[in-house]
């Protein structure tokens, strides 16, 4: 790989992950480093919405990321290389339907997140052992498979934001509405529902007509729309964390007058990152 430098601000660089399954591939990747930077400097990992658009992401991160002190590291899943939903809020587990197809583990998309922060950590100098993860919309799927599917050892805290529907943690209905039929158990539900995790809602993304939100069956039978959908996701998890005498790792926060793409989301992102 070649030697990297974040340069102060905005930037982007190309990350070549030789540890792609079948083949090495390159990504682009959008960071934001602040003027204050040291080798304890806090790093995020931010994966961006159904539009792809990893630069704006970055952007819209950047105004709190560089009051808190933090560098953002957008990975951009271009759709050329993932297409559909099926290879990036499912993570590429599955082909798309209706071939349905079980991928072998490390074909799956999520490796590439700890890569990536582990070759940042290093070129930079970083004395980081752990990342924050933050996801919004489709970012908030993929993050939630993310932790709930591996061993994610090294995210210490994750936000899921504004999530359109969620992946039950229920080995008898499968991939991708549950997490039956790829080969977990109930360790892996148990460990799902122990990890540092916050549900991010902005109170008013309750639109049921809203754009690009999910329809399907199992999606609607979580509620009209995506306030309604968290907190019930968080209700159940709760209820089902008991069930296991499993302590439960999430919360909630709210985002009080914030819609489904808001600045407040981004803001309140960060500073749940920052600890």
């Amino acid at each position: 790989m070649t030697k990297l430098t974040l340069a102060e601000g905005a930037g982007s660089f190309v990350f070549c992950d030789d540890g792609a399954v079948p083949s090495p591939r390159t990504m682009r990747v959008f960071s934001f480093c602040p003027r204050s930077r040291n080798a304890h400097t806090r790093i995020i990992v931010a994966m961006h919405g159904v539009d792809r658009a990893a630069a704006a992401f970055r952007d819209l991160l950047a105004p709190q990321a560089e009051r808190n002190g933090q560098i953002v590291l957008v990975p951009e899943f271009d759709p050329e290389q993932f297409p559909g939903i099926s290879a990036y809020n499912f993570g590429g587990v599955r082909l798309p339907p209706p071939d349905n197809a079980l991928q072998p583990r490390d074909h799956w998309n999520f490796g590439v997140i700890d890569r990536l922060f582990h070759y940042v950590r290093d070129a930079i100098g970083s004395s980081r052992e752990t990342f924050g993860l933050f996801g919004n919309s489709a970012g908030a799927q993929f993050v939630l498979r993310y932790l709930a599917l591996n061993e994610a050892a090294s995210v210490d805290l994750a936000v899921a934001a504004n999530c359109g529907c969620y992946m039950l943690p229920n080995l008898a209905k499968d991939y991708p509405d549950g997490m039956g039929g790829i080969g977990l158990d109930t360790s892996d539900l148990r460990r799902y529902l122990g990890r540092s995790l916050v549900i991010l809602l902005g109170d008013a993304d309750n639109d049921p007509d809203a754009p690009d939100l999910p329809r399907w069956d199992e999606a609607m039978a979580q509620g009209p729309h995506r306030l309604a959908r968290g907190l019930w996701h968080l209700e159940h998890c709760t209820k089902l964390a008991s069930s296991l005498d499993v302590a439960l790792g999430w919360r909630l926060e709210i985002a009080p007058g914030a819609g489904h793409v808001d600045q407040l989301i981004y803001d309140q992102g960060a500073n749940i990152l920052n600890g």
